[in-house]
C-alpha cells in the first residue's frame, strides 16, 4: 500500500520546527506572499533543511476580485513581477485585458518560480551562507491558476488557456496543472473536469477544493471527495492535495493522493473568500481522533479518556493536563503534531481504519461520544466512507 508524502506550508514562525524535525516530513511549499515578506528567512530555510520544495504562485490571487488585499505591499510587488498590475481595474482583475496578455502573465509566473530564490540568495552571503544552485531549484512548477466556479465558466476556460500557454514553457521542468475548485463541483461528474485538464504535457495535478473541511463534511460529500481523487489518480500522474488533513492521509494510503500539503497546526482547508488576520491560536492535536481541538477541550477529553494521551517527548514537555493554556509551549505543540502526522502516514491503511473503529468504541464506553459529538462526529463519518476499502469490514 502506498505512503503519501507530507509537505508543509512555510510560516516564518515555524523555522525552528522545520529545521529540527527534518526526518518527519518530505518537503515544503512556499507561498509567493511569504517569499516576498520573508525572503532571506525562506531562502536560508530551504538551504538549511535540504528538502524538496515548490512555490505556490497565485494562492492569494485566486479570485479576480482583490478588494480586500489589493493595497497590500506584497500584492503590489507580486502583480508587478507577474506583469498584471495594469490589468487591475478598481481592485478587480480585468479578464479581457488579462486574456490579451495571458502569455506574458504565464511566462512571468513560471519565471518567478524558477528564479526567485536563486535571485535572492545573494543576501545570505552576508551571513556566511552560500547555498548551491541546485538547492534553490523547485521540484515542480505550477501553472498559475484562479478559482474555478463552474464547468465551462469564464474561470474554467481561463484556467485551461493558462495550462495550454504553460506547457510549451516547461522546458525540462515538471509542470503541474492546478484544479482549484469550488466545493459544489464535487457533486458533478468528475470525468469532464479531469479529461479537460489532463492535457498532453501536464506532468501532474495539484488539487484545492475550496473550504473543504474533512472533519465537518457529511458522508455523502466525503464519498464524492474520495471518488474525485480516485478518478484523478487513474490518469496515472502524481496528485497533490494542496489543503488536506488526516482524512487525506487515509486517501493517500489507498493510492489516490501522492502528496498532502498543509501548515503546521493550520491549513487543512482554505476558504479564499476569507482573509485571515493575526496568528493562529494554540490547539492540540489528539492523534487517536485525528483532529485539532482547543486547549481547554483537549484537557477535558484527556482527563475523561486517559487512553487518548500521547506519550511523545513533546507532549511530556508541554504537560497539557497540568499547564495553563497561556503557559503551554507552542513549539512543543507543533513538534508533537508533526511527529503525530508522520506516524499516521507510516501506518498501514487497515491499521488506521481499525484504530479509528477502536477509538469510537473507546469514546462510547467513556460516555463522551455524544457529549462532544460536534468535535467527534467525523470519526463515524470517516468510518462509513472508508469501510468499503478496509479488510476489517464485516
Amino acid at each position: 500500500m502506498k505512503t503519501p508524502e507530507l509537505y508543509y506550508r512555510v510560516l516564518q514562525t515555524d523555522g525552528d520546527v522545520l529545521k529540527k524535525l527534518t526526518n518527519y516530513y518530505d518537503g515544503i511549499v512556499i507561498e509567493a506572499h511569504i517569499l516576498e515578506h520573508y525572503t532571506n528567512f525562506t531562502t536560508s530555510l530551504v538551504s538549511a533543511i535540504k528538502k524538496p520544495f515548490f512555490i505556490d504562485p497565485t494562492h492569494k490571487l485566486a479570485l479576480f476580485n482583490l478588494e480586500c488585499i489589493a493595497e497590500k505591499e506584497w500584492v503590489i510587488k507580486i502583480m508587478e513581477v507577474y506583469k498584471i498590475s495594469e490589468y487591475l481595474q478598481e481592485k478587480e482583475i480585468d479578464l479581457e485585458l488579462l486574456r490579451e496578455h495571458l502569455n506574458t502573465f504565464v511566462k512571468a509566473t513560471i519565471k518567478y518560480q524558477r528564479a526567485r530564490l536563486s535571485e535572492s540568495s545573494g543576501g545570505l552571503k552576508l551571513f556566511g551562507i552560500v547555498p548551491e544552485s541546485q538547492e534553490l531549484k523547485p521540484q515542480i512548477i505550477l501553472a498559475p491558476y484562479f478559482l474555478i466556479d463552474g464547468i465551462n465558466t469564464e474561470s474554467y476556460k481561463l484556467n485551461l488557456e493558462i495550462i495550454e500557454k504553460a506547457i510549451p514553457l516547461k522546458d525540462k521542468d515538471k509542470l503541474y496543472a492546478v484544479l482549484a475548485l469550488e466545493g459544489h463541483l464535487l457533486s458533478k461528474d468528475p470525468s469532464k473536469i479531469i479529461s479537460d485538464f489532463a492535457k498532453e504535457g501536464v506532468d501532474g495535478f495539484c488539487v484545492w477544493i475550496s473550504d473543504f473541511r474533512e472533519y465537518d463534511e457529511d458522508p455523502k460529500m466525503l464519498k464524492k471527495y474520495v471518488e474525485f481523487f480516485e478518478e484523478l489518480s487513474k490518469v496515472g500522474k502524481p496528485v497533490i492535495n494542496l489543503y488536506g488533513g488526516a482524512f487525506s492521509v487515509f486517501i493517500g494510503k489507498l493510492g489516490f493522493i501522492d502528496c498532502i500539503v498543509q501548515g503546521i497546526g493550520y491549513g487543512e482547508y482554505r476558504n479564499p473568500f476569507v482573509h485571515a488576520t493575526g496568528g493562529y491560536p494554540k490547539r492540540y492535536y489528539i492523534p487517536k481522533i485525528h483532529r485539532f481541538v482547543p486547549i481547554h477541550l483537549a484537557q477535558e477529553l484527556l482527563a475523561a479518556v486517559p487512553e487518548l494521551k500521547c506519550e511523545c517527548d513533546f507532549c511530556l514537555e508541554a504537560n497539557i493536563l497540568e499547564t495553563q493554556e497561556e503557559m503551554i509551549n507552542a513549539s512543543s505543540l507543533k513538534k508533537h503534531y508533526v511527529l503525530s502526522r508522520w506516524r499516521e502516514k507510516q501506518t498501514d491503511f487497515n491499521d488506521l481504519y481499525r484504530n479509528l473503529t477502536n477509538t469510537i468504541q473507546l469514546l462510547d464506553e467513556h460516555g463522551v461520544l455524544d457529549k462532544y459529538w460536534y468535535h467527534l462526529r467525523h470519526l463515524k463519518n470517516w468510518c462509513e466512507v472508508l469501510e468499503s476499502f478496509s479488510s476489517e469490514r464485516p
